[in-house]
């Protein structure tokens, strides 16, 4: 493999696609199991800034709950009943949320509706916010890609381990796998990129469902160094286990190869798509997006993709939403196009 031509065409791709007005800036890092193939970098971004991931947390977040697991200190089996005594004790949480598992979060198949703004209901406990969501959203069948399914889980491993959810990042995934930059919180000294200009779209959303809330970041106000997810942001202060964490391409980079590279049973089948979840895997996503292999997207632009199989992956950072206005260009096409640039020069069976 040339990994010189690879360089030049992820680049290539890289600067067309910028050009095209898909996004500002974008950091972008083509790899195989052992080592960097490509790193090409567009706009304002350089390969150690920081970039707002969105639901990429969501990988954190599963990867967190896998290892749990893995060392049998939970089963993907418990029910949410058996994980909280706040919705044991409640009747209708008990009973609405009867049968859930682990398992059924990770693969978005709990019938948890995809979104509510816990914000609009801000200074109430979570689980009394969670009730309200769902008494006032209607139960959903089959996959449905749910947030909420992830604020679940990242309770969860507070719980288990006893600590914050920064804390539970940095002590039992970042530090002990060697990920480097990705946290919570950044410090505003970190080189980071910005991600939007306030929050229309969840102002729409809200506006959709005729819920108000008057905190909104004003509009046409950079977001920089705060996350742009309004449930992360305005109700869990900026870290939750569905959107909150910051971080470098090469940090994700190396949590992707972390599953490339694994030996265990747990971290292989949750690269593969389960039964009754079509397209999802354990917290992945798969589909033809990701040639051969699986990955996730996050609403700010950002996009992780890997091939165990063919030792292959890519991670594509973008701040596609920074923009004053909405373009109705897709930076899912520029995804796609890194995928299959990638996979077409640098696959190895």
């Amino acid at each position: 493999m040339d990994k010189k031509l690879l360089q030049w065409h992820i680049q290539d791709v890289t600067d067309r696609y910028r050009a095209a007005g898909y996004f500002p800036s974008a950091c972008v890092r083509v790899f195989d199991h052992r080592e960097t193939l490509a790193v090409c970098c567009a706009g304002d971004a350089r390969p150690e800034s920081l970039f707002d991931v969105a639901s990429l947390t969501k990988i954190a977040t599963a990867t967190q709950i896998l290892l749990l697991a893995d060392a049998g200190r939970l089963s993907l089996s418990d029910t949410l009943a058996s994980c909280f005594p706040e919705i044991a004790a409640d009747d209708y949480l008990r009973e609405r949320l009867a049968g859930v598992t682990l398992f059924r979060l990770l693969t978005h198949t709990s019938g948890v509706a995809a979104w509510y703004p816990f914000y609009s209901r801000r200074g109430e406990e979570f689980f009394a916010v969670l009730r309200y969501a769902l008494q006032h959203t209607a139960p959903t069948e089959g996959v449905v890609y749910s947030d909420l399914n992830f604020m679940l889980l990242g309770k969860l491993l507070e719980r288990v381990h006893g600590m914050s959810l920064p804390d539970c990042l940095r002590h039992h995934l970042v530090e002990p796998y060697g990920l480097g930059k990705i946290l919570y919180h950044p410090s505003p000294e970190e080189d980071i990129i910005p991600s939007d200009y306030g929050n229309r779209i969840e102002m729409d959303m809200c506006r959709e469902r005729g819920i108000s809330f008057d905190g909104f970041r004003p509009l046409g106000t950079p977001v920089i160094g705060t996350v742009e997810d309004g449930n992360s942001h305005y109700y869990f202060g900026d870290a939750a286990g569905h959107a909150g964490i910051f971080a470098s391409a090469e940090a994700y980079e190396r949590l992707c190869r972390l599953y490339m590279n694994t030996s265990s049973r747990l971290f292989r089948e949750a690269q593969k798509e389960q039964p009754a979840s079509p397209g999802r895997s354990l917290g992945l996503q798969i589909d033809c997006a990701y040639p051969h292999g699986c990955g996730h997207t996050g609403f700010t632009g950002t996009s992780i993709y890997f091939s165990s199989e063919y030792h292959i992956g890519a991670v594509v950072f973008t701040n596609m939403l920074y923009r004053t206005e909405p373009n109705g260009l897709s930076v899912r096409d520029f995804r796609r196009a890194v995928h299959e640039t990638a996979f077409s020069l640098g696959a190895t069976s």
